[in-house]
């Protein structure tokens, strides 16, 4: 079974240095219900030889039960893989995962820019 979220921006910021620039964006996170879980971090990293292909490295840490209203414990999931320029789409699998979120480690994730979903799996 495959496991949604949906992530509503707060924060976008742009950080450029020697090597290329970073993308940082955080925000709420929501589950398939539109209930609040948590909190996100996004960082994008467009590096020196991925012009070519239109991508950007991206690393995005989701964590669950940062919310003073919710009762689930401090857990999180940390996602790696590539973002389109064009689309903000983005893939690549979960790499790691506190206990409650371990089977999900190597499942593959796909995110959709236009309405701010993840399906994991």
């Amino acid at each position: 079974m495959a496991l949604t979220y949906h992530m509503t921006r707060g924060c976008l910021n742009n950080v450029d240095d020697a090597a290329g620039r970073f993308q940082i964006e955080g925000g709420k996170l929501s589950d398939a219900k539109k209930q609040p879980v948590g909190t996100y971090s996004i960082v994008r990293r467009i590096s020196c030889g991925t012009e070519a292909f239109n991508t950007a490295q991206v690393w995005i840490t989701l964590f669950f039960g940062k919310l003073p209203d919710t009762k689930i414990p401090p857990e999180n999931m940390t996602l790696h893989g590539s973002h389109d320029f064009n689309s903000g789409d983005g893939v690549g699998s979960v790499s790691a995962a506190s206990s409650s979120f371990a089977a999900q480690i190597g499942k593959q994730y796909k995110s959709a820019s236009s309405s701010g979903t993840i399906v994991i799996g």
